[in-house]
């Protein structure tokens, strides 16, 4: 179809891989500066918020923006070329509690096509294998069933690993499937699925699965370990986002860093409390711009994540990464909670942020910053109960803002229960 249509996506994908194999060649070194020098140039003449910038030198002369920055200049960001031009909506809560949507054009919608299938054929994933996605579904837009079956995809949703019966389905579908198998979702999916394993005494599992990515959260030593043990594979782990999309990743062999997704990113990491970029080795914020959204250009974009940069081969790298600050929390039934249940907010635009406290073992507090008066309150109390429990007590506070930590973070989820 792609071939018929004008090969669109496969001319990105060629691109792709071809610079992420040779990345220090003088062909991709200057294939990335087209594409960074072209982002700046129509983000100056066709984007209200850096008409400023139009006398810029270098990427450096960009301001850091955000999501708060993005969100109180929505109609500014906006490229005045794309208007009237098809474009999707991507949205997301994030890890940040803080609703965030963005527009995306169709080429930045091939060009994350293209990503996603360089970057998973790099780990043992093809076009056409049968990809278990577990994800907190209800927090996002639900593929349909023609579109699932057009895809292969079998979405979990996370919190039906609670249930027994949807853990013997999963380990059955794949001991009997003939099908090759990935696994995509979070590492605490994961680490649910091997402590399930774990209780029933299980011996290695009988499996074709061909590759397992680990997304949004960070994997344990347990979990690559315990994966390995049963599946005899190894997992590994995906830097990514929603509004932009996959910026970095580990790929197989011994490598514990992650290589950056440099034909389709400019990745800085800056200093905590300046805008400069700290030496290898040294922690700061993880600050992006990307190379393909001209509907709306997102310029040094702090992603609110914490990363370590480093050098492997005269690349780049990423040695380390981490996200927000979560706490575990519990149902009323005492029940761990690992997922980031503030993802959720992003079914609620009206919302600026949310950070949910538990104070007790049935009791939790939500602190809400809202643009308005927040009319959906009882909807939003009662859909958080069916994670929580039906008896879960729940306070809410309104808010003007939700304090940072000294790092920059900012806690989505926290237990302020004694004893714990």
């Amino acid at each position: 179809m792609d071939a018929i249509t004008g090969a669109k996506k496969r001319k990105h994908y060629d691109e792709i891989k071809f610079i992420i194999d040779n990345p220090t060649s003088l062909e991709a070194i200057e294939s990335k500066k087209a594409h960074l020098y072209k982002i700046l140039k129509h983000a100056v003449e066709t984007v209200g918020y850096y008409k400023e910038n139009e006398s810029y030198k270098t990427l450096e002369d960009f301001p850091i923006v955000n999501k708060n920055i993005i969100r109180s200049s929505f109609e500014d960001f906006q490229s005045k070329k794309y208007l009237e031009l098809p474009k999707s909506i991507v949205s997301t809560s994030g890890s940040t509690g803080t609703p965030f949507k963005v527009y995306q054009d169709n080429r930045k919608k091939i060009r994350n096509i293209a990503d996603n299938i360089v970057f998973s054929e790099k780990v043992g994933f093809k076009i056409g294998y049968r990809l278990t996605y577990f994800r907190l579904w209800n927090a996002f837009e639900k593929k349909g069933i023609l579109t699932r079956w057009i895809q292969n995809i079998v979405p979990i949703d996370v919190f039906d690993l609670k249930k027994k019966t949807v853990m013997d389905t999963i380990i059955s579908n794949l001991t009997k499937s003939t099908s090759s198998n990935s696994w995509l979702g979070y590492a605490s999916a994961y680490q649910e699925i091997c402590k399930y394993l774990d209780q029933k005494k299980a011996l290695p599992i009988a499996n074709n699965l061909k590759s397992i990515i680990a997304i949004s959260e960070k994997l344990n030593d347990y979990t690559k370990q315990a994966i390995y043990t049963y599946f005899g594979i190894k997992v590994i782990s995906r830097y990514s986002n929603v509004e932009n999309g996959i910026i970095a990743q580990q790929f197989l062999g011994e490598q514990e860093y992650f290589e950056i997704n440099e034909a389709s990113y400019v990745v800085e990491v800056l200093e905590f409390d300046s805008d400069k970029k700290v030496k290898d080795g040294e922690s700061g914020r993880i600050v992006i711009t990307d190379l393909f959204n001209y509907a709306m250009p997102m310029i040094r974009y702090d992603t609110g994540d914490v990363g370590v940069i480093g050098n492997k081969d005269s690349k780049v790298i990423l040695t380390n990464i981490t996200g927000r600050k979560i706490d575990l929390i519990y149902d009323t039934t005492g029940e761990i909670i690992s997922v980031n249940l503030v993802l959720i907010v992003n079914k609620y635009p009206e919302l600026k942020q949310a950070q949910l406290i538990q104070k007790s073992s049935k009791g939790y507090h939500f602190k809400l910053n809202a643009e308005k008066e927040f009319i959906r309150q009882e909807e939003f109390l009662n859909e958080f109960k069916k994670y929580l429990g039906k008896d879960a007590k729940i306070t809410v506070e309104y808010v003007d803002e939700i304090p940072l930590l000294a790092s920059g973070k900012r806690r989505v989820m926290v237990n302020e229960m004694k004893n714990v």
